[in-house]
């Protein structure tokens, strides 16, 4: 007997606690807000990470007011605040922009020789083909090099996010093991997400970590999966509807809040 599919409302029933176990719909790409919000200083949003994990096991995003950057393997959400270091966090902290996927791989390729940073983001986009689409990310291996970023949490009145990245700590960690998960945005996407690469970068000892800015790879494991399916939550907040989302120079602002 053939399974029947699994819809959406399979998903959210189960993700709501009545009973039914269901498969959830893979590599289905849920965010919280927008990338352009953040860039306006909406540190705050609704969504707890409880309700976040609903919807992926695998992403990256941030906290409310802006509490460090996060990380999100096998269904645990990580924080790392100002000093690079990561722990677990509670289900009922909220964050203002998430990315989330239940993440399938599709193709796996054993890299066995250094990989810059650009060489390697031309190897994940041979492998996913379509410049078009989405796609979910993960290196795991043995790392030169990885230098990462976090963000200070911040107080109102709220900074604009440039300001926030001038003061930002920076980390270099030099023959590391590690893994690296993030999203390949297209560049028609850029202020609703970041067009291009965003990844975010865990050891394997699970300690220490940040938002990736350069990195060089020596040998390990590429996963990639095409996304083609993408549900976005807005907020209904106060600061989301006076923020300016489409502001002049939005692509080099974004590139700057970023560390590109």
């Amino acid at each position: 007997m053939k399974n029947s599919p699994v819809t959406d409302m399979d998903v959210r029933s189960s993700a709501l606690g009545n009973g039914v176990s269901k498969k959830p719909v893979a590599n289905r790409l849920y965010q919280t807000s927008t990338m352009a919000a953040l860039l306006d200083a909406v540190y705050d949003g609704e969504t707890t990470l409880d309700e976040l994990l609903q919807y992926g096991n695998f992403g990256l995003g941030t906290f409310n007011a802006l509490d460090g950057e996060m990380i999100v393997t096998e269904g645990v959400v990580r924080q790392f605040r100002a000093e690079g270091l990561a722990a677990e966090v509670p289900g009922s902290l909220k964050t203002p922009f998430a990315c989330v996927t239940y993440f399938e791989p599709e193709k796996t390729f054993n890299i066995d020789r250094p990989q810059t940073k650009e060489s390697f983001e031309g190897l994940v986009d041979s492998l996913v083909g379509n410049p078009n689409l989405f796609a979910a990310v993960r290196f795991t291996g043995e790392f030169e090099r990885v230098d990462t970023r976090t963000v200070f949490c911040q107080c109102k009145p709220y900074p604009h996010m440039l300001e926030v990245v001038k003061k930002q700590p920076t980390l270099t960690m030099e023959s590391v093991t590690g893994t690296m998960i993030g999203f390949r945005t297209p560049v028609y996407m850029q202020g609703v997400n970041v067009a291009g690469y965003h990844l975010h970068f865990l050891t394997e000892d699970q300690k220490r970590g940040g938002h990736v800015t350069e990195y060089r790879l020596v040998r390990g494991q590429l996963e990639v999966a095409t996304i083609s399916n993408l549900e976005i939550k807005l907020p209904r907040t106060e600061q989301f509807a006076q923020a300016n989302l489409n502001p002049e120079h939005l692509s080099e602002a974004i590139r700057i809040a970023e560390g590109g």
